[in-house]
């Protein structure tokens, strides 16, 4: 992926979190040096993203396994306003 306006190649990093039947991709990109934001992604592409930012890939993934454990995974699977993206094929 390529950073806009600086022709850096941007890092991402991806990581599967599986709990109570749930997947969740924890999404973490390098936005400049020491800067890297955070998403988690649901199964029907809904993300939850950190308003701030870490100073390290590590950092914002233990962030975001720090998050999905302390509020529980079902919190990362809220579709509010989000209903038509839900089919026949997921359980949510």
């Amino acid at each position: 992926m390529k950073s806009e306006g600086t022709g850096k190649i941007a890092l991402e990093h991806r990581q599967t979190f599986i709990g109570e039947g749930v997947r969740l991709e924890i999404v973490v990109t390098e936005l400049r040096k020491d800067e890297w934001s955070l998403s988690v992604v649901n199964e029907i592409g809904i993300a939850s993203n950190w308003n701030e930012f870490f100073e390290s890939k590590d950092r914002a993934v233990e962030a975001a396994l720090d998050a999905i454990r302390e509020e529980g995974v079902k919190e990362f699977l809220n579709i509010e306003g989000f209903e038509y993206l839900q089919d026949d094929h997921h359980d949510v």
